[in-house]
């Protein structure tokens, strides 16, 4: 029964998950503390049944977290059901706990191993990532990682040839995903503490608003994501670590308007020896922890498992480089904060910052070509071949609001359907899905200048009642396809996509 409701919940999130930070809201991380600050209900307009409801907390510890589930419910039990599959999801993903799908992958020796969906899932989000930031962010960082102690406070630091050694076996290239099956060279290791939490965070997140709940605030530590608003209409309150000063006092205040927020930072695990400070975000390539100028980056995006992964990597990558990868990510926001105290963030930070010290935007020489949503629309015309039909499920492909085409599913056996399409500037998209009377699946999307971040199966029986599942396919020109079916709410689903 718990397999089910994980696969239930998978499917779930793919319409939270899978459209990463294509959607301007926020995101967070493991790393360093966020606070946040749910405040009581006003008395401001909202409906009689939100207004009434109770305000309830569970807590729990998990993933070396203090996790806190707040929420707007007269169901306190949903909070409880939440703290266990965090348990359940640490059992599956932990690197230390025998047995778990990244105990298995690091112990295989080289042999494949089949593994959960959700673990395949992440998996293919972290090389991804990865790529993405150029090996920044890189979950095969494992064979290092374990030379480091940051946690019992003695002050040592590896060998260096030890440590020298072992970032020889740091690559996420070398991971090979097949569906659930993952192999992993002999001798490396990887380890999902940069990504787990977030993706744990959005698992929750997608539980509690299948039980109905609307207005949540859930921390888990470095991470915090909402539900919706606080009941009185107005966004949540995120308080952002101080870097001087001791753990829940706050530089900023962020808002957070029904996603998520990440910080990673150097200030909560990690020693000071002769003037340098050791802290647990270490460089893909030497091994080291990075030095540079920051002490911490938070993220704001709609995913937490995007924000999670993307707040190490802009730590590694430094101010500039960093918000290059932000800005080239269509609603995914960053604040970085230098170990001089100077903020500086993203172009639409501005959205996402309430009070506290001041803060400056990125130079305009380091700001990446204006996003999708900021583009002349024409720019973003694709043509395609529609394919009419109203009674067979099949996949629709939408750019932004707007439906682009349609392909029906096959009555029977398996079809691989590629598409190649072109934008009015000459940019070239290939779109390439194996599909089956049951469902797609992602084969490969990309398009030059651009990583698409979407890849997975959608499934008529992951439908459920819903009238449509997405995957979105390439983040910077809002490319989405979802699975439809005619017969479920065809006028609801064309009301919601604007077609």
């Amino acid at each position: 029964m718990k397999k089910m409701k994980r696969m239930i919940l998978a499917a779930l999130l793919a319409l939270c998950l899978l459209g990463g930070c294509a959607q301007r809201q926020e995101a967070p991380e493991a790393q360093a503390p966020v606070q946040a600050e749910p405040e009581a209900q006003t008395n401001m307009a909202e409906p009689k049944k939100q207004s009434e409801l109770p305000k309830e907390t569970r807590v729990g510890f998990f993933l070396d977290t203090v996790i806190t589930l707040t929420a707007y419910t007269d169901k306190p039990e949903l909070l409880e059901q939440g703290l266990e599959l965090c348990g359940e999801y640490e059992k599956m993903l932990s690197r230390t706990i025998e047995g778990s799908d990244v105990w298995r992958i690091n112990h295989a020796e080289g042999k494949t191993v089949t593994v959960s969906t959700e673990t395949a899932e992440i998996l293919r989000t972290a090389v991804k990532v990865g790529k993405l930031s150029g090996g920044a962010f890189d979950i095969t960082i494992a064979p290092v990682s374990v030379l480091w102690d940051f946690n019992s406070g003695e002050k040592k630091i590896p060998d260096r040839k030890a440590i020298e050694e072992a970032s020889k076996l740091v690559d996420y290239s070398q991971i090979r995903i097949d569906g659930n099956d993952v192999t992993l060279p002999a001798g490396m290791m990887i380890d999902l503490g940069g990504i787990a939490k977030g993706y744990i965070a959005d698992a929750v997140k997608a539980n509690l608003v299948s039980e109905g709940i609307e207005n949540a605030i859930l921390s888990f530590g470095g991470n915090v994501i909402a539900i919706g608003l606080k009941p009185d209409g107005s966004p949540w309150r995120v308080g952002i670590q101080d870097i001087d000063k001791p753990t829940g006092t706050t530089m900023m205040i962020s808002l957070n308007y029904g996603g998520s927020t990440v910080t990673s930072g150097i200030y909560e695990r990690g020693f000071e020896e002769d003037g340098v400070i050791y802290h647990h975000i270490l460089d893909s390539t030497s091994g080291w922890p990075v030095q540079n100028e920051l002490a911490s980056v938070t993220i704001f995006c709609q995913s937490s498992m995007m924000g999670d992964a993307l707040s190490t990597a802009a730590f590694a990558l430094g101010t500039e480089a960093g918000g290059r990868l932000i800005e080239s990510i269509d609603g995914a926001e960053a604040l970085f904060i230098a170990r001089d105290r100077i903020a500086t963030g993203t172009s639409g930070i501005g959205a996402y910052i309430a009070e506290g010290e001041k803060y400056s935007l990125l130079p305009a020489e380091t700001e990446a070509p204006p996003k999708a949503e900021e583009e002349n629309p024409e720019q973003l015309r694709l043509t395609i071949q529609v394919l009419e039909t109203d009674t067979a499920p099949g996949y629709i492909l939408i750019q932004g609001a707007n439906m682009i085409g349609f392909l029906p599913l096959p009555e029977e056996g398996e079809k691989i359907q590629a598409i190649v399409q072109k934008l009015d500037d000459g940019t070239e998209w290939r779109n390439v899905v194996r599909m089956t009377p049951e469902g797609f699946c992602m084969v490969e999307a990309d398009c030059e200048g651009h990583d698409c971040i979407g890849e997975g199966e959608v499934t008529l029986e992951n439908m459920q009642d819903r009238v449509l599942l997405n995957m979105v396919i390439c983040a910077p020109h809002k490319l989405t396809l979802y699975l439809y079916t005619p017969e479920m709410a065809v006028k609801q689903s064309k009301q919601w996509l604007g077609f």
